[in-house]
């Protein structure tokens, strides 16, 4: 005697959706949504730079963003004309390049200028000022909320990816 065993996969269904802390939705619907989710932060931002903790704040850096390729010499000149003696009088302490295509792994980013600074007032100056290189104006933003810009979009990012992985069933890495 054959027995046939009833079970209503929509039931089940719903209450491993519960269980995972997720819509109800059936599992293919969820598994869809969630993975053109991911795709479309993927199409719209595809290179985003990754963090292993939230960045420190540095009050005092600035940061000039540009697709040309300077040199040391022409941001340091620039700075220089903006405010001469920036360099001897210790009110700039440093100059570093950041190459956004090597730290993301990508090409088509601007790279970064970071100019340190050794006060409020000098910082203040050069974020109305800006510096200007080869005849253009180049803005100074504060280099802290280009880094807070970037860690938001890698927390948006891990969140996608750890949904993702969820709903696939795959337990997340500890980078995730």
């Amino acid at each position: 005697m054959a027995r046939s065993i009833l079970v209503d996969l929509e039931a089940t269904e719903e209450s491993m959706a519960r269980s995972l802390c997720r819509p109800v939705k059936s599992s293919k619907q969820y598994l869809r949504q969630v993975i053109s989710e991911y795709e479309a932060l993927d199409r719209e931002l595809p290179c985003i730079r990754k963090f292993s903790a939230p960045p420190s704040a540095q009050p005092l850096c600035l940061c000039m963003e540009t697709s040309e390729d300077f040199t040391h010499l022409e941001v340091l000149e620039a700075l220089e004309a903006e405010m001469p003696g920036a360099m001897e009088s210790g009110r700039v302490s440093s100059i570093r390049y950041e190459n956004m295509n090597v730290i993301c792994g990508t090409a088509g980013r601007r790279d970064r200028w970071l100019i340190t600074v050794t006060d409020f007032q000098t910082r203040s100056r050069l974020l109305r000022s800006g510096l200007c290189l080869r005849g253009l104006a180049h803005p100074l933003v504060r280099h802290d909320d280009l880094l807070l810009g970037d860690y938001r979009l890698h927390l948006r990012r891990s969140l996608v990816r750890r949904r993702m992985l969820q709903a696939l069933g795959a337990e997340p890495s500890e980078e995730d």
